[in-house]
């Protein structure tokens, strides 16, 4: 488990960041994606794990120059405390963020969660508090404009020394 303390970073693309405002769509869930992609300054290959990630993403660069990345870093604890209104109604949804195994040890994942099962595009969910069905859509909307209210929005050299 992630610690309350800790802070995850979103790298983002330089198309989400429009006239230093973070765009809504940093933090969209794509189709068949079960989770927003982050990273934790947290662990010690952290920097290796970002530069690895940018040189091979070019859109990734803040700029032309090559040298910088943008980040937005987010509270773990904050970002626990999600609470998802949907028509006014709060819906028993949780968000969590967990380490993700793969090739970057910094790695971890924002999941959004109904009754354990992660909530994706295109679903829809029966709530004990809704006359009819929520869909994910919606859901995820609220955690996107949550997200994007904790967000802290960060440029980085890709190559500083620590």
């Amino acid at each position: 488990m992630i610690a309350d303390t800790e802070m995850v970073a979103r790298l983002l693309h330089r198309e989400w960041v429009v006239d230093g405002i973070l765009q809504h769509y940093a933090f969209v869930l794509r189709r068949n994606e079960s989770y927003i992609s982050v990273n934790r300054p947290a662990i010690p290959s952290y920097k290796t794990d970002v530069v690895s990630f940018v040189e091979s993403h070019p859109g990734f660069y803040a700029d032309g120059s090559r040298t910088n990345y943008m980040c937005a870093l987010l509270n773990v604890g904050k970002i626990r405390q999600t609470e998802i209104l949907v028509n006014g109604i709060q819906l028993n949804v949780d968000v969590e963020v967990e380490p993700r195994s793969s090739f970057a040890k910094s790695h971890a994942g924002i999941f959004t969660r109904h009754e354990g099962q992660n909530v994706k595009v295109g679903e829809s969910f029966w709530f004990d508090n809704c006359i009819e069905e929520v869909s994910s859509d919606a859901i995820l909307l609220e955690v996107r404009s949550h997200l994007l209210n904790l967000a802290q929005l960060e440029c980085n050299s890709l190559h500083q020394s620590d």
